[in-house]
């Protein structure tokens, strides 16, 4: 499903969207295939194209076809070099960082192991990062900003800074206007699940999907549902938050005060504990040899997880009907192919019957556990590269500094 454009006055940053949306799923389009798919008059797309030229968001090539009168029609493509973007990922003991330009490739990606639980050591850290990425760059002055994806929820008292997944002393969040303001460059924030949905909705398993459920895996377990490209964030944003949904009665205690949640079954927190112990998080590396070499241990711990995989990915079916569900996350994908094979069949639901359904229902993502961090990245870049229909009421909100301030934590 495509959107189509408006004619109210106020739409212009809304139809952009929808031209820019068009040319990077479709790789290249001419002004005929955005006519067509957009339903916009051939002035307005021609308007739509020139700014976006002029802007150096996308640029123009003749196609090649067979010989015919006159010039080929001209075909736009995303300007890789139209702008970049930084995106950092935060987990407990490491930050992994990457300038990402317009398509989504990374010109740069580095990885430090850091304790990142004391906030002025990790803004040191994230300050370092940056301005490492952008001193490497061949275009500082095109960077539109940082993206952080870290473990959530946040702004919930009884979940929120508790437990060994998240930053217990990170309270109020305030770390995000000092980086701002060191680096001197518009932060944006959100967890890291909704990072790894906005990186895979744009570049990833999902980009041709406007109604997907994003299961992620990190020392946690979370999860987000995108709709029309924009992540449905709830009454306080933070809304599918899987990983607290109780499934064993009496269960293991949970961080949140609960017993049996599922994220003490099926998480990188829970796989590390069951085969090392002492706090120390299984590295990708440790997880794909220990896979590879048929550790039997590992394969022990997927066995025994799977029917919880089985569960929520039947819950979720049924809950929400999405297109399908992608899981991604900071693990390796050789980890979420392993707990799938174990987790087979799946369970009947609305989303089942078929050999194309089966097919498509769940998908693991292709990022190699980098979904949160090209997530991050995005994040900046987001509004420009994504129609959203709330898009169309943003541009009266400019001057509200507090509308701007919730746009930069939920909206993307």
């Amino acid at each position: 499903m495509v959107s189509r454009g408006t004619t109210q006055q106020s739409s212009a940053p809304f139809n952009r969207r929808i031209v820019l949306d068009v040319i990077r799923r479709r790789g290249e389009a001419s002004r005929k295939d955005l006519i067509d798919t957009v339903g916009l008059s051939p002035q307005t797309i021609a308007n739509i194209t020139q700014d976006l030229e002029d802007l150096n968001l996308i640029v123009s090539k003749r196609q090649k076809g067979e010989k015919a009168r006159g010039q080929p029609p001209m075909a736009f493509t995303l300007n890789p070099d139209g702008g970049d973007a930084i995106g950092l990922s935060l987990e407990l003991n490491g930050l992994s960082a990457a300038r990402v330009n317009l398509v989504g490739e990374m010109r740069d990606r580095r990885h430090i192991n850091v304790d990142l639980r004391d906030p002025t050591t990790a803004l040191v850290a994230m300050i370092k990062q940056v301005e490492a990425l952008r001193d490497n760059g061949n275009s500082a002055q095109r960077i539109w900003g940082v993206g952080v994806a870290m473990p959530g929820p946040f702004d919930a008292p009884d979940l929120s800074f508790k437990g060994p997944t998240v930053f217990e002393k990170w309270r109020g969040l305030e770390i995000f206007n000092a980086l701002e303001e060191a680096v001197g460059l518009p932060v944006f924030y959100n967890v890291d699940s909704v990072a790894g949905a906005v990186g895979e909705s744009l570049f990833g398993s999902a980009r041709d999907a406007n109604r997907f459920f994003y299961l992620y895996m990190g020392v946690g377990l979370g999860g987000a549902l995108m709709v029309d490209r924009a992540a449905y964030s709830g009454a306080n944003g933070n809304a599918t938050e899987v990983g607290h949904i109780p499934v064993v009665p009496n269960g293991r205690s949970c961080s949140c005060g609960n017993r049996g949640c599922l994220e003490t079954y099926l998480s990188l927190h829970a796989l590390s504990e069951e085969l090392g112990g002492g706090g120390t998080l299984l590295t990708q590396e440790q997880i794909i040899y220990r896979l590879e070499s048929g550790d039997v241990r590992i394969h022990d711990w997927c066995r025994a997880a799977a029917p919880y995989l089985r569960q929520v990915i039947c819950t979720i079916e049924n809950m929400l009907d999405p297109q399908t569900i992608v899981l991604g996350g900071t693990v390796p994908p050789a980890l979420w192919q392993a707990l799938v094979e174990y987790a087979r069949p799946w369970l009947h639901s609305v989303r089942s019957g078929g050999q194309d359904r089966e097919a498509s229902r769940v998908v693991v993502s292709n990022q190699g556990g980098d979904s949160a961090l090209l997530g991050a990245a995005v994040l900046p870049i987001y509004e420009k590269l994504a129609p959203r229909v709330d898009a169309l009421t943003l541009g009266r909100d400019e001057g509200d500094a507090e509308r701007l301030k919730t746009v930069r934590r939920f909206a993307f």
